[in-house]
C-alpha cells in the first residue's frame, strides 16, 4: 500500500475539507502497519502484511480516483475497484468463513484500507460514488455477456446458412441463395447508410450534392432488395408451374446459375454487408457515448467500459468450466476462480461500501474521520480474530486503535483549524510523541498485570486475560482522551 506519492484528494488550504496533517497521518499509517505484521506473525502468516497492503491500497486508489474528472483516470478507477476492489470485499466478507484466523485477517484488511481512505480523503460520498459506479460496471458486464451470446448464435446461424448456400450445387437452389444473399446484403447496407454520418464529416458547401447522391443510393439499394424479393417470388412461382427445368436444361443456363453460390461470388457480397453493419454500429455507439459532455456521463461511460472489458474474462471462465469436462483440473479451477471473483466480486464489494455509505448516511461513522473510523474498527476486529491466544497482542491491537483514532483526528482538527500552509509538524510529534509514550506505559503495566496472572492467578484462563486487556484499555483510554 502506497502511503507516499501523488495525493488523491484536493483540500483547500483551510476548513473541513482534506485529510488530516501528514505527520499524524504517518504515524497512524507506522501504527497500523506494525501491528497488522504483528497479527500476521501470530496467527502464522508472515507474508499477511504484504499480500494485504497491495490489495488494499490499489482499492483505495480506485475509490480516489473517482474524484477526477478525466475518462481515462475513471476508467483506471473502476478497474481498480473491480478487481483489486472486489478482491479486498471478498477478504473481508469471505475470510471469517474460512478459519478462525480470517476474522483478523479481516480486520486487517479493513485497517489497511481505513488508513488508506485517511490518505485519500475519502468519505460518505466517495463511497456511494463508488457503489454506484460498482453497479453500473456489474450491470454492464452481465448484459455484454448476454450480448455476445446473442451474436455468437447469430454469428454461427448466419455462417451455417451461408456454407449450406455456398455448399448448393443445383441451379435453383444456387438462384435462390443468392437473392437471399443480395436482398439481405442491400437492406444492411442501407440501413447503415442511415447510421453513418456521411452528411455531418462533408464540407457545407457540397452537403447537398452529398445529400442527393445518398437519396439516390438508397432508392436503389431499395430497388435492388424489392427486386431480389421479388425475383425469389417470381422464379419460385416458376418453379411451381415446372417451368424452371426448361431453363435449367441450358447447360450454360444451367452452370451460369449454379456459379452464384460460389465462394467467389457469395463471400465479397457477403463482406459488404459486413463491413457496412459493422461500421454502422461502431458509428451509433461513439454517438451515444459521446452525446452529453456533462460530469456524470463521463462517470456512466467509464464504468460501462469497464464492465464490458471484464465480460471478456468472465466469458472464458465460463467457457473453461463448460469445456471442464475434456480438460485438466488446472484450466477448470481458473474458470471456477474467474466466474466467482466476476460474479460475487462485485456483489461484495457493494456491500462492503455500501455499508459504509449507509453507515455515513445514518451517522454510525464520522463523515470527515471516516477513514480513520474503519481503520480502528479493523484493528478492533482483529483483537477479536486474535483472541484467546495472546492476550498482549489483543490489547496491542486495541491500544492501536486508541492511538491511529486520537493521532488522525488530531490531524484532522489541525487541518479544520489551520488548514494545510502552516508547519505544523512539531505539534503533531509532540502530540503523537506523548500519546506513544502512554501507550507504552499501558503496554508495560498490562506486561505486568499478565505476569502476575499467569503467576498467581493461573487457574482464571481466558477470563483473566479479558480482565487483564479491559484493564488496560481502561489505563490507556484516560490519559490519551482526557
Amino acid at each position: 500500500m502506497s502511503l507516499a506519492g501523488p495525493r488523491l484528494d484536493r483540500p483547500s488550504a483551510i476548513g473541513d475539507e482534506g485529510r488530516a496533517r501528514t505527520a499524524s497521518l504517518w504515524l497512524a499509517s507506522l501504527i497500523v502497519v506494525a501491528i497488522v505484521g504483528v497479527v500476521g506473525f501470530e496467527i502464522g502468516e508472515p507474508s499477511l502484511l504484504p499480500t494485504l497492503g497491495p490489495v488494499a491500497g490499489l482499492a483505495v486508489a480506485g475509490v480516489g480516483l473517482l474524484e477526477r474528472d478525466g475518462f481515462v483516470s475513471l476508467v483506471v478507477a473502476h478497474a481498480f475497484l473491480l478487481t483489486f476492489g472486489t478482491a479486498f470485499a471478498l477478504i473481508v466478507l469471505a475470510a471469517p468463513f474460512v478459519a478462525r484466523a480470517g476474522i483478523a485477517a479481516s480486520g486487517c484488511a479493513l485497517a489497511l484500507a481505513g488508513i488508506g481512505a485517511s490518505w485519500a480523503d475519502i468519505g460518505g460520498d466517495g463511497l456511494g460514488t463508488a457503489a454506484a459506479g460498482s453497479v453500473i460496471s456489474y450491470a454492464s458486464m452481465l448484459c455484454s455477456l448476454v450480448l455476445m451470446g446473442i451474436l455468437t448464435a447469430v454469428v454461427y446461424f448466419g455462417w451455417t446458412v451461408l456454407t449450406s448456400i455456398i455448399g448448393f450445387s443445383t441451379p435453383v437452389a444456387s438462384l435462390t441463395g443468392f437473392l437471399l444473399i443480395v436482398a439481405g446484403t442491400a437492406g444492411v447496407v442501407r440501413l447503415s447508410l442511415r447510421w453513418l454520418p456521411i452528411r455531418q464529416v462533408t464540407p457545407r458547401d457540397r452537403r447537398p450534392t452529398i445529400e442527393r447522391q445518398l437519396t439516390a443510393v438508397r432508392q436503389r439499394l431499395l430497388y435492388t432488395a424489392v427486386g431480389s424479393i421479388g425475383a425469389l417470388v417470381g422464379f419460385g412461382a416458376l418453379g411451381l408451374a415446372g417451368v424452371d427445368t426448361a431453363v435449367t436444361s441450358v447447360p450454360v443456363l444451367a452452370w451460369l446459375l449454379t456459379s452464384l453460390s460460389s465462394p467467389l461470388v457469395v463471400w465479397p457480397i457477403v463482406a459488404v454487408g459486413a463491413v457496412s453493419l459493422l461500421a454502422g454500429a461502431v458509428a451509433v455507439l461513439l454517438r451515444r457515448l459521446t452525446r452529453g459532455d456533462s460530469a456524470g456521463t463521463t462517470r456512466r461511460t467509464a464504468a460501462a467500459v469497464v464492465g464490458v472489458g471484464l465480460s471478456l474474462p468472465l466469458l472464458l471462465g465460463l467457457v473453461l468450466i463448460a469445456a471442464g469436462g475434456g480438460l485438466a483440473i488446472g484450466p477448470l479451477l481458473l474458470g471456477l476462480g474467474l466466474v466467482v471473483a466476476l460474479v460475487l466480486g462485485p456483489i461484495a464489494f457493494l456491500i462492503v461500501v455500501g455499508s459504509g455509505a449507509v453507515g455515513v448516511g445514518l451517522g454510525l461513522l464520522p463523515a470527515r474521520a471516516t477513514g480513520p473510523a474503519v481503520a480502528a474498527t479493523g484493528l478492533v476486529v482483529a483483537a477479536i480474530g486474535v483472541g484467546r491466544a495472546n492476550p498482549l497482542v489483543v490489547f496491542a491491537c486495541i491500544a492501536g486503535a486508541i492511538l491511529v483514532w486520537d493521532s488522525a483526528t488530531f490531524g484532522l482538527g489541525l487541518t479544520a483549524e489551520l488548514g494545510h500552509l502552516p508547519d505544523t509538524r512539531r505539534l503533531e510529534l509532540f502530540h503523537g510523541a506523548v500519546a506513544v509514550a502512554v501507550a507504552i506505559g499501558a503496554v508495560v503495566v498490562v506486561t505486568g498485570l499478565e505476569v502476575l496472572r499467569a503467576g498467581f492467578f493461573a487457574g482464571g484462563g481466558a477470563a483473566g486475560g479479558a480482565v487483564v486487556v479491559a484493564l488496560g484499555a481502561l489505563l490507556l483510554l484516560l490519559p490519551v482522551r482526557g
